[in-house]
């Protein structure tokens, strides 16, 4: 099987030079097996895409020399394909409607867990035998079940459970967009992706997909997860920290 890497940016904004160091990455292990290389426009909330945000980031991606195989892929264009995991999902009978906000959660919730930088509240399975009388679902979850282990190829072992560490996780959320997991699971599969190069903040988040490819049949791609880029204070390089454009640097 031929290799294929992906570089996947959020358009919230101009290309970072945290962002970058993980485009970097993916590309010259793509280059360096003579595989392919695919650049992925995650819009799939696009209530946060900045508009011509993608087209920016492209942009700067052909500047910087980092070129790119076919077509890219934007992710609000690929709806009905995450509505068809969904079912396939649903039909597994691992998913449930919820009615619970984020302050329902919060409120209830006992434990924590450390997601990237931020902790996050794990739900408390309030609707998973069935949401409490006189409240309409607002969002469908994925049960959280099971150890799972990320052979990484940087990292080395990473050991997650799931019910433990992060819960029932959110696959279509309560504005109507579908969640980054399902997102990503599809997407990758579709595009016959086989390694997966990204920043190390991502490491956790890798089991709920593994996950998700184990409920649909579907076999994983392996995964090489880099060191974050950091300032001088330690705190990761970020649109939400104003990490400066890579583009303003140019000279």
């Amino acid at each position: 099987v031929m290799y294929c890497g992906r570089f996947a940016p959020s358009p919230t904004g101009p290309l970072h030079f945290g962002s970058l160091v993980s485009a970097t990455a993916s590309f010259l292990d793509a280059r360096r097996r003579a595989g392919r290389w695919l650049v992925r426009i995650e819009d799939v909330d696009e209530m946060r895409a900045l508009p011509g945000a993608g087209d920016e980031i492209l942009r700067e991606l052909e500047r910087l020399g980092l070129w790119w195989d076919g077509s890219v892929v934007w992710q609000s264009s690929r709806k009905a394909q995450y509505d068809e995991a969904l079912q396939k999902l649903r039909d597994s009978g691992k998913t449930f409607p919820c009615a619970c906000s984020r302050r329902d959660i919060l409120r209830h919730a006992t434990k924590k867990t450390i997601n990237g930088e931020q902790a996050s509240a794990i739900y408390p399975g309030t609707c998973r035998e069935g949401i409490p009388s006189g409240r309409a679902a607002r969002t469908v979850r994925m049960c959280g079940e099971g150890t799972f282990t990320v052979h990484d190829a940087i990292q080395g072992p990473y050991v997650q459970d799931l019910e433990k560490e992060v819960g029932d996780f959110v696959l279509m959320r309560g504005d109507g967009f579908h969640a980054y997991h399902l997102a990503v699971v599809a997407d990758d599969h579709e595009q016959g992706v086989t390694t997966v190069v990204r920043g190390s903040d991502l490491l956790s988040s890798t089991p709920s997909q593994l996950l998700l490819y184990q409920t649909l049949h579907l076999p994983p791609p392996s995964y090489a997860h880099v060191p974050i880029a950091v300032d001088g204070g330690g705190h990761k390089l970020s649109k939400q920290s104003y990490a400066p454009s890579t583009n303003s640097r140019a000279a």
